[in-house]
């Protein structure tokens, strides 16, 4: 066996700067090969899936939105028709996951991908009572998230308000529709790690937003959400 050694020999890194404006014009060849794809995408994109009664913008710094009572409530209203045999408490979402406002008028399935472009799944979390008085706090001291099935009212709640609901029911756990995300310690929501019980849907957020949108323009409805003082600080 012969083998053949060469001496290796750097080539030092080169580079120049391209810069891209109006000058630089399509390339045809790319166009026409991207084209028949871009074209289905955007068929399917600009899908009116239902039409909004009103604007749902999104807002920070607030207890309780209309785009925020919206999901929420849509989420839990989807997962509970999907699985009635599970027992849901209630859902808690996050602001921050809920990327853009929603329109007055046509809402369109790419809308929906803007309001919601992550792939976060729809689970089913089953916390202790600690980790629900944990819960309580966080909300507290960020000022409001999301939920629905549940109302705080801060100006009067106290911890043992929570113990005293575990006694009269005789629980010992509560289960909470949220995101994997949020289940995961996303947004600082660390009351949700060690659960008690951690169940999957194998439906997005997304997914369901889009499902609920359709039904409810196959029922003739429009989206449609209001403030109803379930959180409340004063």
């Amino acid at each position: 066996m012969v083998v053949g050694c060469k001496s290796s020999v750097y080539h030092p890194p080169s580079w120049n700067y391209l810069t891209v404006d109006s000058s630089i014009t399509e390339h045809q060849q790319a166009k026409q090969l991207i084209e028949p794809y871009k074209n289905a995408l955007d068929s399917e994109m600009n899908e009116v899936l239902v039409f909004s009664a009103m604007e749902f913008p999104k807002e920070k710094n607030k207890p309780e939105t209309l785009l925020g009572n919206l999901v929420a409530d849509l989420s839990l209203e989807i997962i509970t028709k999907k699985f009635p045999e599970t027992k849901i408490d209630f859902c808690l979402l996050n602001n921050g996951g809920l990327r853009t406002s929603l329109p007055k008028g046509e809402i369109t399935r790419g809308k929906i991908f803007e309001l919601m472009p992550f792939d976060n799944e729809l689970v089913i979390v089953t916390i202790t009572e600690n980790q629900l008085i944990n819960l309580i706090n966080y909300i507290k001291k960020v000022g409001g998230q999301p939920i629905s099935a549940i109302s705080f009212d801060f100006s009067t709640t106290e911890n043992n308000d929570v113990k005293q609901l575990f006694e009269e029911n005789g629980l010992s756990s509560i289960n909470i529709l949220t995101s994997d995300y949020l289940a995961q310690g996303g947004d600082n929501m660390n009351f949700f790690l060690n659960p008690v019980k951690y169940e999957t849907t194998g439906i997005k957020l997304r997914d369901a937003i889009i499902a609920y949108c359709i039904s409810e323009h196959k029922k003739g409805n429009k989206l449609n959400s209001k403030l109803d003082g379930r959180i409340r600080f004063e």
